[in-house]
């Protein structure tokens, strides 16, 4: 079976990565022994009169795999996984965060008011037919193979489909968020970038090695960390803020705000950011109306305490993975209470905040567990004292070993690295991804 995804609005690769992870990883995952194609990009397709700024191109990829779900179950499925990623019923031409088909099932024909097996329009769009080449070419449908009829689609002038690489590694890869310590006293690069120039130069030195977020942080939640009141916050954030905004009209790269003050968040939103990272999980009711009042994804992190109390832990008897996804279940409904759109979460498991050292590398061993949430999932685990039953380096010194977890954690899924050397991780999954 292959089923196609396709998304024109908002940003397209992240929406296919979230799509495909949803398809393939969690109990409620309807694929198994699942491929995926690269990635193709077209243009939109419209219908007569559609306005001119519905004209979006596509990204476009497919995958194969296997489905315990009879047709129609599946495509309830896909309809709910498309809601869950923020897709809203509309017009029938108009720009889609995500669209999932079913586009063939071998040996199975099949029409019904809401269902048509194979896809009808299988053979009279390239932008599908160049993805399932790439997984099920030597197939035959109606006397040829797959690739013989995406052959058949290109034409003297070519298809109007273009392989995309780099969006390609963009759904394989982890995102990477760099972090930005604008504190004296973080436990790895406490005082290297409290200077607004240092931190900008610092900012720019992750986006330039592959920071697809650059996360801002002002208060060190590391045991014993020194507590921030708001206009100390305020004060080391602000003039790194605004030149992160002035950063942005040359490069690529998103600012997340590490922050679980309600007034520095709010005084934050009104210069702009584009992520809110809350390491207490929006448990703060003020913190909460704030993320019903925005649009902009958040992310939740689960901790007994900020800044970390030594000692406290997730008490030894528990199972930590099955403790975490219970307590991310309730905060999810705690947002759905509030009207908080799940599309929008993003869960971080809390490496190292109340957690035991053996607590921690169970979670990591298990964070495929997590997403039975069936949301992003963040790590932060770089270069943190867990690292110590590994290796006596100091602190700064212990990027070869985040990144062999790193490399685990993406094995599992893991959606976004929150790390310190950027450009170490991004050389090691532009060679394991393949990105020329």
């Amino acid at each position: 079976m292959v089923l196609g995804l396709g998304s024109n609005l908002g940003q397209r690769e992240i929406s296919l990565k979230r799509a495909i992870n949803r398809l393939t990883r969690g109990p409620r995952a309807p694929l198994r022994a699942a491929r995926v194609s690269g990635v193709y990009e077209s243009p939109a397709l419209l219908g007569e009169g559609s306005p001119l700024e519905w004209n979006l191109p596509y990204l476009n990829c497919a995958v194969s795999g296997e489905s315990a779900l009879d047709p129609e179950a599946l495509l309830d499925r896909l309809k709910e996984i498309e809601h869950s990623l923020g897709r809203r019923a509309g017009e029938r031409w108009a720009p889609r965060i995500i669209d999932l088909d079913i586009l063939w099932w071998a040996g199975l024909e099949r029409t019904t008011e809401r269902l048509t097996i194979p896809h009808p329009s299988l053979l009279q769009r390239a932008f599908v037919l160049e993805p399932m080449r790439d997984l099920v070419k030597d197939e035959v449908f109606q006397g040829r193979t797959f690739s013989d009829h995406a052959d058949r689609l290109v034409g003297p002038t070519g298809s109007g489909v273009e392989k995309l690489i780099k969006a390609d590694y963009r759904i394989r890869a982890p995102e990477l968020m760099g972090i930005l310590n604008v504190t004296p006293d973080s436990f790895s690069d406490g005082g290297i970038h409290l200077s607004p120039d240092a931190a900008l130069l610092h900012a720019r030195a992750l986006v330039d090695s592959g920071a697809a977020i650059v996360d801002i942080g002002a208060e060190s939640t590391r045991p014993a960390g020194e507590r921030v009141d708001h206009n100390a916050e305020w004060t080391r954030i602000e003039p790194v803020l605004q030149g992160l905004h002035e950063l942005q009209g040359s490069r690529s790269f998103r600012i997340s705000l590490d922050s679980r003050n309600p007034r520095t968040v709010a005084r934050a939103l009104d210069v702009g950011i584009d992520i809110i990272n809350d390491v207490t999980g929006f448990s703060d009711p003020e913190m909460m109306e704030i993320a019903q009042g925005t649009e902009l994804p958040l992310v939740f992190m689960h901790s007994l305490s900020i800044p970390v109390v030594k000692g406290e832990f997730i008490t030894r008897d528990s199972d930590p993975v099955r403790f975490l996804c219970e307590w991310g279940r309730e905060r999810l409904e705690a947002f759905d209470v509030k009207g908080v759109s799940p599309h929008r979460l993003v869960f971080d498991p809390g490496i190292g905040f109340g957690k035991t050292s053996q607590q921690n590398w169970q979670i990591l061993e298990r964070a495929d567990e997590l997403h039975e949430l069936e949301t992003p999932l963040l790590v932060g685990h770089s270069r943190k004292s867990l690292f110590d039953v590994v290796t006596d380096k100091p602190s700064g010194e212990r990027d070869p070993e985040t990144l062999e977890v790193s490399e685990a954690l993406s094995d599992k899924g893991v959606e976004i690295l929150r790390v310190h050397d950027v450009a170490l991780h991004e050389h090691r999954f532009r060679q394991r991804f393949s990105l020329a």
